[in-house]
């Protein structure tokens, strides 16, 4: 780790403290995982204390650890033509019904991914927060912090279910309305 992401990485920890967890950088940006209970009072300091600055949401998805670190591709002995390269038909997502992954065998499987970017200080950030419950997930809404959120967590809603508390209007926006289920789980 370099000396200023060093000292970043301090800075988050000095301010948050117990509220988030400094997480590995990957791709050059630092990920803040940040407790379900804290994540607005994060956020919002996030974007209005002046350490910070991030002042626009770039993105926010939804992740479903269930098949998390399982991976389709035979990447070792692959042939450079591409078509050798998968395993099995039964990959992440894709299983046998009789060996399929159970929910309770993960600790925390849904979680709400952010991407910040401040303009004054020229970083990017990521920020992630796990659902507490598995059967019914339910973050806070970030739409009164950002409101760039609104779209990204209505298709997070849609394809994994996770509910946005808060949230001004939750409803499907990637299918149709009368489909049932969230077709990302």
């Amino acid at each position: 780790m370099s000396k200023t992401s060093k000292s970043v990485s301090e800075m988050y920890t000095r301010r948050f403290g117990d509220k988030a967890t400094v997480g590995d950088t990957q791709s050059g940006i630092l990920t803040l995982e940040v407790e379900v209970g804290h994540w607005l009072e994060v956020c919002r300091a996030l974007r209005d204390e002046e350490q910070f600055c991030f002042e626009q949401l770039t993105d926010l998805c939804g992740v479903d650890h269930l098949s998390y670190g399982q991976s389709e591709w035979e990447t070792e002995n692959a042939s450079s033509a591409g078509f050798s390269r998968g395993v099995d038909s039964l990959g992440p997502g894709r299983f046998d019904w009789a060996q399929r992954p159970e929910s309770a065998d993960i600790e925390q499987r849904f979680a709400v991914v952010a991407h910040l970017l401040s303009f004054k200080h020229n970083r990017r950030l990521r920020i992630r927060c796990f659902a507490p419950d598995d059967g019914m997930p339910i973050v806070p809404s970030l739409v009164d912090i950002w409101n760039s959120a609104n779209w990204y967590e209505r298709e997070t809603c849609d394809l994994f279910g996770v509910v946005f508390e808060g949230h001004p209007d939750l409803r499907r926006i990637m299918t149709d309305y009368g489909f049932t289920g969230h077709p990302f789980r």
